[in-house]
């Protein structure tokens, strides 16, 4: 069996061959992914249904929300929690660290069972804060769950806004356009549209399309032959598929497929 730091060597020989590198638990509960060695901009998006946090080990990163936007350098770190718009900009040289864990994932057992091993390459003060975001998933509501909450007409469209945003990230790849969001969700597209701003805090174009980035991910894990890749996750093509894809991973979908791993597999 491989022992812990041979995988975070591994994470590093891949990091430095592709600037990124991206660990996942066969078990699905939660990704390690680690960045450095070169300037990297990961533009506008958020992380549906995953809790992050990240540390910064050298260099200089900022990030940005839709509250503040601040520079944090080596030994600082973050957390961002499901749904939250933000980017974020690596300077050269720069080294960052990201654990991903689904929502409820890490206080379930497999979940427990990889990240008491996952942050193995974590500093004491790394250890603090991740043992941190574990009491944070357990105490703060997932968004959407209001159900002590009374009924406000509010409430109804940020739920109904979110069940639709939930079947994008169900199906992806099925092609809806603004009236049939529309529609789903019981409003006027122009009333829709201003909704959905304000509770995704983007559009519903630029929300599908980060569902269809997810989902041509987990089609490169599972090495979906690369003729099959754009059509099956709904891009126009595959040129179209690439441009986008290397403009939100700054790298190429093939790069991606030889820069991820299953943790377990190694």
């Amino acid at each position: 069996m491989t022992t812990l730091p041979e995988t975070y060597a591994h994470l590093q020989r891949i990091a430095s061959l592709y600037g990124s590198a991206y660990a996942r638990a066969a078990s699905g509960c939660g990704e390690v992914i680690l960045t450095q060695g070169r300037a990297q901009f990961y533009p506008w998006h958020m992380h549906a249904e995953h809790w992050t946090v990240g540390f910064v080990r050298q260099g200089s990163v900022f990030l940005a929300t839709k509250i503040e936007s601040r520079q944090l350098r080596a030994g600082q770190h973050f957390s961002i929690a499901p749904y939250e718009l933000h980017s974020l900009r690596l300077e050269a040289e720069s080294s960052l660290l990201v654990v991903c864990f689904e929502s409820g994932g890490l206080v379930t057992e497999q979940g427990r069972a990889f990240f008491s091993q996952g942050p193995f390459f974590l500093g004491e003060a790394e250890r603090t804060c991740f043992t941190a975001a574990d009491a944070s998933e357990n105490s703060i509501p997932l968004q959407g769950a209001c159900l002590c909450m009374p009924e406000t007409e509010e409430l109804r469209c940020a739920r109904s806004i979110r069940e639709l945003a939930r079947l994008m990230l169900e199906k992806p790849a099925e092609a809806l356009c603004l009236e049939q969001m529309a529609c789903h969700a019981g409003y006027s597209p122009w009333h829709f549209l201003r909704l959905f701003q304000k509770i995704m805090h983007m559009t519903p174009h630029a929300f599908q399309l980060l569902c269809r980035l997810r989902l041509l991910r987990a089609m490169l894990r599972k090495d979906t032959a690369s003729a099959e890749l754009a059509v099956s996750a709904g891009f126009v093509d595959q040129s179209h598929m690439h441009k986008l894809f290397k403009r939100h991973h700054g790298m190429t979908p093939g790069q991606f497929k030889k820069a991820a791993f299953t943790l377990e597999a190694l």
